[in-house]
């Protein structure tokens, strides 16, 4: 079982709080409890969770259904809906943002976990299945700009990467490498392949080894570039340098 971190959205206390125990009995980490849609859509654009348990019904004007509709459209990330009412009429709405699962209240901690990981190995496999497809590159390079996420294979399997939170990426033999601010990772593929990947208004390539965030850089004196936050100096080849001051000063 891994250890996933998942979003609970629960407007009931006290079953907020036993699914958040279960959740941590059984290994999990609870990113947050959250009592509305629209907590847990701001939730999600600070933090991506690897899942989200997702009660139907919900005070305010937001279902569920419709906050979990609103995330599918910007986020790849597995919901599972709760809810006590399991009429036809419930479960025919649930279907439009398509859920990985469905549970009914009461349920007990071994249908928690049991449907947390068939939905998060379906889910894993959703996203290999669109990575080994024909229109990789396409779906990818027009979802990267609507979403501002990648899902690429990693050194420790699938790795979700917020792209507004890379600063640069780096050619490493045969790989590529990934630095965030706080850390980096390692993704299996080349830099020339990730870089059809990524939004061409936001990544430039400024060497044979490296492609830059634009959004994170801190001062370009030529032929280098210090990025921000991590001070690191990047050199600019000539060949890259004229595409490169014309986007920094759009």
């Amino acid at each position: 079982m891994s250890n996933l971190n998942i979003l609970v959205v629960e407007d009931e206390f006290l079953v907020a709080a036993d699914i958040e125990e279960s959740l941590l009995s059984l290994g999990y980490t609870v990113q947050n409890t959250v009592a509305s849609g629209k907590d847990a859509i701001e939730e999600v654009e600070k933090q991506l969770p690897d899942l989200i348990l997702m009660d139907i019904i919900l005070k305010g004007d937001m279902t569920g259904i419709e906050a979990a509709t609103i995330i599918g459209q910007k986020h790849d990330v597995p919901v599972i809906f709760l809810t006590a009412n399991a009429d036809v009429a419930t479960i025919e709405k649930a279907k439009i943002s398509l859920p990985y699962g469905y549970i009914i209240k009461p349920f007990s901690e071994k249908d928690l976990q049991t449907n947390i990981e068939i939905a998060r190995y379906k889910f894993e496999n959703d996203i290999k299945s669109k990575m080994e497809s024909d229109q990789f590159n396409t779906f990818f390079k027009a979802s990267s700009k609507v979403k501002n996420q990648l899902i690429l294979e990693g050194a420790k399997g699938l790795e979700k990467i917020n792209l507004p939170n890379v600063y640069y990426l780096e050619q490493e033999d045969e790989n590529c490498r990934v630095y965030l601010r706080d850390n980096d990772l390692v993704i299996h593929d080349s830099l020339d392949n990730v870089e059809k990947k990524l939004p061409e208004d936001t990544f430039v390539r400024v060497s044979v080894d490296y492609i830059i965030n634009l959004d994170k850089v801190f001062i370009a004196k030529y032929p280098e570039l210090i990025m921000a936050d991590k001070m690191t100096v990047i050199t600019v080849d000539e060949e890259h340098r004229e595409l490169l001051e014309a986007m920094l000063n759009k």
